[in-house]
């Protein structure tokens, strides 16, 4: 079964529409590694910048770049609520996401989104918050787990 694994680095920034005094964070985009592994064939490698979003449950990538990442046809498909309340349909796959060092499955979907979403399950399973002061991804707790099976 091929992965897709999203891989971060240190480097995530903060737009400026956040206000002072409201706490509002504003909007935090993450610089993130993407790799689709082809069984022992073949690797395909890319460097996104995914928008952390709080108010989203799971991850989701255009569908041109579930392409170039090799992801033809999800295996799955769920339905999701959209911030404006529409409910659609969107393909569902797995994906091992990778920030700062700390990787973990999570659930990617593939749809019609302006820029790729980081959500909270990704964020949750890497034992990451939006840190409001810093204004990046910080640790939750301790990083000590290594999930066997998928690698």
């Amino acid at each position: 079964m091929p992965f897709v694994l999203l891989r971060a680095g240190p480097s995530a920034s903060v737009s400026a529409e956040g206000q002072r005094g409201t706490g509002a964070v504003g909007h935090i985009r993450q610089e993130v590694r993407v790799h689709q592994e082809v069984r022992v064939r073949a690797e395909r490698a890319m460097t996104i910048r995914m928008l952390v979003d709080t108010r989203a449950t799971f991850s989701v990538v255009p569908r041109r770049l579930a392409r170039a990442l090799g992801i033809r046809r999800p295996r799955r498909s769920v339905s999701v609520r959209l911030a404006d309340g529409r409910r659609v349909r969107l393909g569902a796959d797995v994906a091992i996401i990778r920030i700062d060092g700390r990787e973990a499955p999570a659930t990617l979907l593939v749809g019609d989104v302006d820029e790729p979403i980081l959500g909270v399950e990704a964020l949750e399973a890497l034992g990451l918050v939006v840190d409001p002061r810093k204004k990046r991804l910080s640790p939750s707790r301790p990083y000590a787990v290594r999930l066997g099976g998928y690698r």
